[in-house]
Formats: C-alpha cells, structure tokens, sequence
C-alpha cells in the first residue's frame, strides 16, 4: 500500500451507444404510420408518399433492366461486327 500526496484523475467512461440506421426500418415504420392515420388530408399526403417511395424502389430496377438491354444490344452489334470481318 502506497502513501501519495496527489490524487490522479481516472479515465474518463463515456456511456456512448451507436446507433445504425435502417432504411428499411425507418421506411416501413413511416408507411405503418400513414396506414393507421383516417384524416382525408392526411391520407392524401400519406398516399404521395407511399407513392414517392414505391416510385424510388423501383427506379434502381428500371436502370439495371435498361443496362442489361444496352449490354445485349452492345454484344450483337460486336458480334455482327466480327462475323462481317472475318467471313
């Protein structure tokens, strides 16, 4: 046991939790809110905004179909441009 004139500070603890964000959580919890509402105003409201959502989930989808089209169209004319040139 040791004898000390000065006391020395301790580590700070910090009682820090992460939070992660779902987007899918956050958007499904927003689509159950508009469900549960009955006001007319709102319903409108709530019907754009599930419109909006939906609209964006299927943007990505349209552009992975249109890319896949422009791929298939790229190879053809690549083929075809092989098959002229060398027969």
């Amino acid at each position: 046991m040791a004898i000390t004139f000065f006391k020395t500070p301790r580590n700070k603890r910090f009682n820090y939790r992460p939070v992660f964000y779902d987007r899918a959580r956050e958007e499904r919890a927003l689509r159950m809110k508009s469900a549960l509402e009955d006001d007319s105003k709102d319903y409108e409201e709530a019907l754009r905004e599930r419109m909006r959502l939906r609209w964006k989930r299927t943007a990505g989808a349209r552009e992975r179909k249109a890319s896949r089209q422009r791929l298939v169209i790229i190879l053809l004319v690549i083929f075809l441009l092989f098959y002229l040139i060398f027969l």
